[in-house]
């Protein structure tokens, strides 16, 4: 009798995970397309996961849990190609000029931080005091010193009407590689002078490895204004279903909790959190967001 109960039991059993794993198959996946750019996709080290977009991403997986996810690590020309994929979307990416003939886009789900440049603080001398706004014009006018651009990212129109004007021209880098990392190792072997990035790209490096921040960062006058971030799936059948999703998940709490990630990790600016609150939460225009090529 004890060996019947434990034959029915196992039957029972195999059962019940040939049912879960045959619901499991019948879910759709979506592909989540994620780049190495801290501290807002964080994809090794002790704080793996815990960026500002990484933690976006993971809440709207689990507010999706009726789709198998996958994450994808991307450098910025696999990211292109992959973005046109069916059942590919990204959490957190500003929308890109001309994007819009096969990509959709949620209401804006964040505001980034304005972007500039990094070097290091030996050369400050080259630039200026910390926290001057400097002049890319100025600075790409002078052949003396080289800056490096990350092929395929965008930035403000002003900014990339400078680098066609330069393009070819021996203090003009273009690189195809994202890893931040990489980047700053290029300004300490001293291969460039200065680099696009944010500023606590290279506070975030110095802190994982226990050192002293060697790199400063300077803002930009051709980057003036905060970028509209939203969620993007394909412009397909697919695409448009799983948007609309997106769009109930999210509530004014959600995009609080992700406020709070936000300062986390950039700290208390409070230019920042009323633009953030008038914009994303009150969903009201603002002078100071665009979205690139604006």
């Amino acid at each position: 009798m004890q060996t019947l109960r434990l034959i029915i039991l196992g039957v029972i059993l195999a059962t019940l995970l040939l049912r879960e794993d045959v619901i499991a198959q019948e879910k759709e996946t979506i592909i989540w397309l994620t780049w190495e750019q801290v501290p807002n996709f964080i994809s090794e080290g002790k704080f793996k996961g815990q960026g500002v977009a990484d933690l976006f991403t993971k809440t709207l997986q689990l507010k999706l849990p009726q789709y198998s996810h996958v994450n994808v690590v991307s450098n910025t020309r696999r990211y292109q190609k992959l973005i046109r994929e069916t059942n590919v979307c990204v959490a957190w990416a500003w929308i890109v000029p001309g994007s819009e003939t096969f990509r959709i886009h949620s209401r804006p789900v964040s505001i980034a931080h304005r972007s500039g440049i990094q070097t290091l603080k030996s050369k400050q001398h080259l630039f200026g005091k910390p926290e001057e706004i400097l002049s890319l014009t100025k600075l790409l006018a002078n052949p003396d010193i080289k800056l490096g651009y990350l092929e395929e990212m965008t930035y403000s129109k002003r900014v990339h009407e400078l680098l066609e004007q330069y393009r070819g021209e021996d203090n003009l880098y273009f690189s195809s590689t994202s890893a931040v990392e990489l980047n700053l190792k290029m300004l300490a072997s001293n291969r460039l002078d200065y680099f696009f990035g944010f500023p606590t790209q290279a506070s975030y490096e110095a802190e994982l490895k226990g050192e002293p921040n060697q790199y400063q960062f300077y803002n930009l006058e051709e980057i003036d204004k905060y970028t509209s971030m939203h969620a993007h799936c394909s412009n397909t059948p697919f695409g448009e279903k799983v948007m609309d999703e997106v769009n109930k998940i999210l509530t004014n709490e959600v995009l609080m909790e992700h406020l709070a990630v936000i300062e986390r990790w950039n700290g208390n600016n409070q230019h920042y959190r009323d633009v953030f609150m008038e914009y994303v939460i009150n969903q009201k225009p603002n002078a100071l967001v665009v979205n690139p090529g604006q």
